[in-house]
């Protein structure tokens, strides 16, 4: 127990777990788009026993070592940036990420891919930037995760692959919030463990959608 130490030795025993966090940064879903893909994630979940969060598209799925409070002020540099339209294929839009080895890693078995804006680049890069202290060319190079290496909403964890083809495209919404996620552990058994940092409105004040 640490209830007997110094503050200063409990602030550090503190530190020293925060920093093992492994931390993502999100795009959210808005209401009312985000009840319908709650549904869709829920409905796939129950029927094939898989995990569910928070629905989103991953602009960084490592955002590098950091305490929580780090994470946060890090976030600050996506304020106001401007909201991200996320627009979805009508049809084929839902596909699983395919790995060199020819497997389907348990976070890309079904993703939704949002066409590539302009807002979702700059949103990307200056996340980049931010909490991985990528330089103006570096960021140059979009860099999103393999395998599909695109952004990407995921609407199932671990599931069989031929769940892709059940699934319907999400609707299109504007973005308007980014957020600090502790995906820790980041496996497929820690999802249910997944929990919000912290949140920031990519709307700078007095501007409307």
């Amino acid at each position: 127990s640490t209830s007997h130490r110094h503050p200063a030795q409990r602030w550090l025993t503190v530190a020293r777990m925060d920093s093992k966090q492994h931390f993502s940064v999100w795009l959210l879903v808005p209401e009312p788009q985000r009840a319908t893909v709650v549904a869709a994630m829920k409905a796939a979940a129950d029927t094939h026993g898989l995990a569910t969060s928070e629905p989103h598209i991953t602009l960084l799925g490592d955002a590098g070592a950091g305490t929580e409070a780090e994470m946060t002020a890090k976030l600050a540099a996506l304020a106001g940036i401007g909201a991200v339209p996320c627009i979805f294929a009508k049809s084929g839009a839902v596909t699983a990420g395919i790995g060199a080895d020819g497997t389907v890693p348990w976070n890309q078995s079904a993703v939704a891919v949002p066409a590539p804006t302009p807002e979702l680049s700059r949103a990307h890069r200056t996340a980049r930037q931010a909490f991985r202290g990528e330089s103006v060319e570096a960021v140059a190079l979009e860099g999103w995760a393999p395998p599909i290496r695109q952004p990407h909403l995921s609407l199932a964890y671990g599931n069989p692959p031929e769940l892709v083809a059940t699934l319907d495209t999400p609707p299109d919404y504007v973005a308007d919030t980014a957020a600090v996620f502790s995906c820790t552990p980041p496996t497929l058994a820690g999802v249910p463990n997944w929990r919000e940092v912290a949140r920031t409105s990519l709307v700078a004040k007095g501007t409307s959608l």
